[in-house]
């Protein structure tokens, strides 16, 4: 069944429960291991509906996570970030009991600081706390609809410069306060990139805003101070309760996202308990 026909019919292999008045949905009756290419397309259509979609009650390994992420496209492998022993695809995210850095923890959307940015990603609770760690989400696609026209108009041709610097450089906040050796994530030498702020999402033609908090330098033609007022301003118009969801991680949880339209922050609110998490990530387009 094609995805068009989908629109316009109920879901008839999975349920789907919307998770907020916004977006994202919950998904239930389906085993990820075990999918044909019916199913498939139901829950490509509830991501392009709903931008995150979450499911419990999983098994992964990280063979079947992999294989599970190509039935949506090429995966990614992450340019600084070693990938699982034998599983080129597919990384662990691992927080010890006693390190304070926290992978992902803030605003943020997948591989921003490259020329194609991810698609999507596919997150799996290995082992996580009972309490603390949630992710937050929020819809760009609601963000850029609360603009007003004005703002709109601003920004229909602004660009944003995004840096790996922030985050994988030599200076970076991670390599300061330590990097679990779990992870095995290295330095890198400096890049930068352009994207638009204003971004059309390339399969439901619906604008939103993108943006990329913890890998912003500056917006094209201007200096670091000169953008830092207005940036702040959109950051904060885009993460307003009203467009954010939250998600309690549990074993054998997943939550999938499509990086277009959507950002995220993982929290780093437990100490002194391990979490650790397998992730694999999906090669996505240049933002127009």
């Amino acid at each position: 069944m094609q995805a068009a026909e989908l629109r316009n019919d109920p879901f008839r292999r999975i349920t789907v429960v919307p998770f907020t008045g916004v977006f994202g949905a919950e998904i239930s009756g389906v085993d990820l291991n075990n999918l044909d290419d019916e199913t498939v397309a139901e829950i490509r259509e509830a991501l392009l509906r709903y931008s995150v979609v979450f499911f419990k009650g999983q098994d992964f390994t990280p063979e079947a996570q992999a294989a599970f992420g190509r039935r949506f496209g090429v995966l990614n492998r992450h340019p600084y970030v070693k990938p699982m022993d034998g599983h080129p695809d597919v990384f662990r995210i691992v927080k010890e009991p006693t390190d304070k850095h926290h992978f992902g923890s803030g605003w943020h959307t997948d591989l921003a600081y490259t020329e194609t940015p991810a698609l999507g990603t596919i997150l799996y609770g290995v082992d996580v706390p009972e309490a603390g760690g949630d992710t937050m989400f929020a819809s760009q696609y609601a963000a850029y609809d609360r603009l007003t026209d004005g703002m709109k108009a601003m920004l229909a041709d602004l660009k944003a410069i995004y840096t790996n610097a922030n985050t994988y450089g030599k200076d970076a906040d991670r390599f300061k306060v330590g990097v679990s050796k779990a992870m095995k994530v290295q330095p890198a030498a400096v890049k930068e990139v352009a994207h638009p702020v204003i971004r059309t999402h390339p399969e439901t033609g619906r604008k939103g805003l993108y943006l990329s908090p913890i890998h912003f330098s500056r917006f094209e033609g201007m200096t670091p101070e000169e953008s830092k007022p207005l940036f702040d301003t959109l950051v904060a118009h885009a993460t307003q309760p009203e467009v954010t969801c939250r998600f309690r991680w549990q074993n054998g949880a997943v939550a999938m996202w499509d990086n277009r339209c959507t950002m995220h922050y993982a929290i780093n609110d437990f100490s002194g308990v391990g979490r650790t998490m397998q992730r694999v990530t999906l090669e996505g387009d240049r933002p127009v």
